[in-house]
């Protein structure tokens, strides 16, 4: 009878029938080098793909035109918050963090491929473009969620191997992913311009279609996601797609908070908009040619790794309110520049132009740190709604001024994103006061609470 069933047991596990357990696995998660190794390899092929993506989106414009640059980068976007926030969620849930990641990467490639077919191909500039951005947006919605699961799990068994809090092992991971992802974005938007120097449209377009095309190959050498620790918390925890959305939806209708904030990711995401689509494409190129537009892309991811740095330390000291406001301040400043001065003054900079680029590095970094860190800090109980709401308004207003800013004016797209820098400063300065009057709002309850009990104690 013990024979029969122990040769059940067997069977059973043969067969995968039972759970994965912490003890089935502990073998092959209890080493941190391995966990670290393929954590390194998934960022790699993941940011070296990301970053040839990001390289040719810089030169959308000046290589396919003002009016096709600007569809084709909108299109990108609106599908990329569309995935995120529809589709990408239940694709890894069915096919898991490192398969979701060899699939997204695979699709994302056709977005840097379709350049090449543009300029190769006559005539299939429009269709490439468009198909292109209609596949890569998806791919990319779907390759941050996966991205998102393999470091939550990686991190937590991280924790456990190496016997750190999981907010240590959270940091370490984060610091590794994010120098081989910001690192990769800098030297590939070189590489953008540095590869002209050897070639054409047609050569430059086909190394970084290769470069792309090789990540989903090396993502199949990279370990699968580990298990999580705890498998029914999990399942406890998982939120259907139409309940995150619902989610996502009730807490910018509701919360004053939220409304407030989302007037910086709106600002960021026109402005970013009018720095790629209009400044790249008519003053660089005009100013010094479009090889050399990669060269200035590339200060901005530059710069705002130099500041990120600092500025967490400053936001520590002086609050990330007054942090975000200089942000705003920043994108107002090459507005207002690019409006009062004349394209043909402005060309006449030629690699002065720099100066524009560092500007925008300190809006970025500020966007990606302080920003960021705010979210987490004032909606601490509703992280995922408030950063769906993240990628709706900043991607959503990128892709709208994508759209709409090829068929206006500079002077009206100048005025654009002034008014939504202003509307920015207000709202940062007033949701932080908010916050501010809630603690007091706390701090004066509690004192009420701690009076009543006090009474009642006495009284007893």
């Amino acid at each position: 009878r013990l024979n029969s069933r122990r040769a059940l047991q067997f069977k059973k596990c043969k067969n995968m029938e039972v759970p994965l357990t912490d003890n089935n696995n502990n073998s092959r998660w209890a080493g941190t080098t391995s966990l670290q190794t393929s954590f390194i390899l998934m960022s790699l092929c993941f940011s070296i793909n990301h970053g040839c993506v990001t390289a040719v989106l810089g030169l959308a414009s000046a290589q396919l035109g003002q009016e096709l640059g600007g569809v084709s980068s909108g299109t990108l976007y609106i599908l990329y918050t569309l995935s995120a926030l529809i589709i990408a969620t239940a694709l890894v849930a069915k096919l898991g963090a490192k398969w979701s990641l060899v699939c997204g990467l695979a699709l994302y490639c056709t977005y840097v491929a379709s350049f090449l077919i543009a300029v190769k191909v006559e005539g299939s500039k429009w269709i490439a473009a468009i198909i292109g951005s209609v596949i890569g947006g998806t791919a990319a919605g779907w390759l941050w969620t996966a991205q998102g699961l393999y470091f939550a799990r990686t991190a937590e068994r991280y924790a456990m191997a190496k016997g750190v809090s999981k907010e240590a092992a959270t940091s370490w991971l984060a610091s590794i992913f994010a120098i081989c992802y910001v690192g990769f974005e800098v030297i590939l938007k070189l590489a953008s311009s540095f590869l002209y120097e050897f070639g054409s449209d047609t050569f430059v377009y086909t190394i970084f279609t290769l470069v792309a095309a090789a990540c989903p190959f090396l993502m199949l050498f990279v370990g699968p996601e580990p298990p999580p620790l705890d498998q029914a918390a999990e399942n406890a925890n998982k939120i259907s797609t139409w309940g995150r959305i619902a989610e996502a939806g009730k807490l910018l209708v509701t919360d004053p908070k939220m409304q407030l904030i989302s007037g910086f990711e709106i600002m960021f995401g026109l402005s970013t908009s009018f720095l790629n689509e209009y400044i790249n494409g008519e003053i660089v190129k005009a100013a010094i040619g479009k090889k050399n537009i990669g060269y200035m892309t590339a200060i901005v991811p530059a710069t705002a790794t130099l500041l990120a740095w600092p500025y967490s330390k400053l936001s520590s000291s002086v609050g990330k309110g007054p942090v975000m406001i200089f942000g705003c301040i920043s994108y107002l400043l090459i507005a207002v520049i690019i409006i009062s001065i004349s394209n043909d003054n402005l060309e006449k900079l030629k690699w002065g132009l720099c100066f524009i680029y560092i500007i925008a590095g300190n809006g970025r970094g500020i966007f990606e740190g302080t920003n960021k860190a705010a979210i987490a800090d004032l909606f601490p109980n509703q992280k995922s709604a408030a950063f769906a709401n993240v990628i709706v308004t900043s991607g959503g207003a990128s892709a709208v001024a994508f759209y709409v800013f090829p068929l206006i004016s500079k002077l009206a797209m100048g005025l654009v994103c002034s008014i939504a820098c202003v509307v920015g400063i207000f709202g940062v300065y007033l949701v932080f006061k908010l916050k501010s009057n809630e603690k007091e709002g706390f701090k004066e309850l509690d004192a009420e609470e701690g009076k009543e009990v006090k009474e009642v104690t006495i009284d007893g």
